[in-house]
């Protein structure tokens, strides 16, 4: 009896332990998904703050290197607006934001008043092939050695005048309206160091004794919408290609230095039209022209966007401007066909060069023509670099950096603008230092 006593006693002890461990094991089991659980959400969320800080800081990163860019092309509210805008970005208290900002508002107050001399450098189109344009074969090379400058001499004086601290400027943006309704200089500021540079382009025509020469056909756009230039090598095969002129060449290069260029400003596109504008003939007012006239319109338009101007240059470029022969009634005509046909497919402007770089008298008949027609702007050639301001216009002399004046005026040019001897092309024909 006692012993069936005690084995009943001994299993119902047994049972408790046994359920003891079972719960124990439950609760240990239980407890070992809660924590693994807990590991694993935490390990997920982790994740997920690293995802997110990760991206957080690509987009900050993206945001600051927008922002540089625009400062550095000196859009300095355009790119403290950018970073601000998207400060909500998590990034308030980043210190690469407010170091961004911080070092982008010192620059725009860091501005100085620009008291220096002018400086307008211009060019012709560029000769491609020099191996063409100097044998003598077609239009004689003494012209093209003289007056012209090198698709290798130009790319060269670009590094060259950024180290010196020449930043391009609109020339648009040199004047403004006083409240007597006058024209004056508009005050320019930039950086500590910089100087304002003015670059034109004469007679980017494409005329016909051009070709065979080495030269651009015309301007076209190329499969990515850029204005690019259409070229025949000497061997005869047709290219499109991004250095066939001064227009795609400088592009290139402000898009690669901003700090090239005051707010996208690249240069001043001086036409003619007796032959058509950018290479296409345009002005018979034939049925068969409308293309072409749409394809000017196009490029000049792609041009304005970024940063160029169109000036006129006379429609004739005839002889009589350079021995200031020019009657009152050739001037007329000359202005009035250039507004006719070259002004529709190019646009307005208040810009005239004048060819051969004449010069009259502020109040000859002529000359008032010209500024009565709408262009207060007159460029004329010369190394004065002093803008004379009368009451309705300006008068904005040009140096002409081309073989002539790189040979013959080798002093002025390095201490201006570049070394030459850096920079002049060993294809040019030369003969003691002297232009043949």
């Amino acid at each position: 009896m006692t012993c069936e006593v005690k084995t009943k006693e001994d299993k119902d002890r047994n049972i408790k332990k046994l359920c003891i461990i079972l719960g124990s094991l439950v609760i240990v089991i239980a407890l070992g998904f809660f924590i693994a659980e807990q590991v694993i959400n935490s390990v997920a969320d982790a994740r997920e703050k690293a995802e997110i800080k990760a991206r957080n800081e690509k987009l900050q990163t993206e945001l600051i290197t927008k922002a540089e860019k625009l400062y550095k092309g000196y859009y300095y509210d355009e790119a403290l607006a950018l970073l601000n805008e998207n400060i909500k970005l998590e990034s308030k208290d980043d210190d690469r934001i407010k170091a961004e900002i911080a070092k982008i508002e010192n620059a725009k107050s860091s501005l100085v008043k620009y008291e220096g001399s002018v400086e307008h450098v211009f060019f012709h189109s560029l000769i491609i092939y020099p191996e063409l344009a100097f044998d003598d074969k077609g239009h004689p090379a003494e012209g093209y050695n003289m007056w012209m400058t090198t698709v290798s001499e130009f790319k060269k004086m670009l590094p060259e005048l950024l180290k010196r601290g020449y930043v391009l400027y609109k020339l648009s943006d040199y004047i403004e309206m006083d409240s007597q309704n006058k024209i004056k200089l508009k005050d320019i500021y930039l950086p500590p160091g910089k100087i304002p540079l003015v670059i034109s382009v004469d007679d980017v025509n494409y005329y016909e004794y051009m070709k065979l020469d080495g030269f651009a056909e015309k301007l076209v756009l190329d499969d990515k919408g850029r204005v690019s230039t259409q070229v025949v090598t000497p061997g005869g095969e047709t290219k499109i290609t991004r250095d066939g002129d001064v227009i795609p060449i400088l592009d290139d290069y402000v898009a690669k230095h901003p700090e090239f260029s005051w707010r996208g400003a690249k240069g001043t596109i001086a036409l003619t039209g007796y032959e058509g504008a950018l290479g296409y003939r345009i002005t018979d007012n034939l049925p068969s022209e409308k293309e072409d006239q749409q394809m000017v319109k196009k490029i000049a338009d792609k041009m304005k966007e970024n940063g160029w101007l169109f000036a006129c240059h006379s429609y004739t470029h005839n002889g009589y401007f350079r021995t200031g022969k020019v009657t009152m009634a050739q001037m007329r005509s000359d202005i009035d066909e250039w507004k006719q046909k070259i002004e529709p497919w190019v646009g307005k402007t208040n810009i005239y060069i004048s060819p051969f770089g004449y010069c009259l008298n502020n109040n000859d008949p002529r000359y008032r023509y010209i500024i009565e027609s709408g262009f207060n702007i007159f460029c004329n050639v010369g190394n004065e670099r002093k803008i004379i301001v009368n009451s309705d216009n300006i008068i904005m002399p040009r140096v002409n950096l081309d073989g002539f004046t790189m040979t013959n005026r080798k002093e002025e040019v390095n201490q201006h603008y570049f070394n030459v001897d850096d920079v002049i092309d060993t294809s040019r024909p030369l003969i003691n230092d002297k232009l043949n």
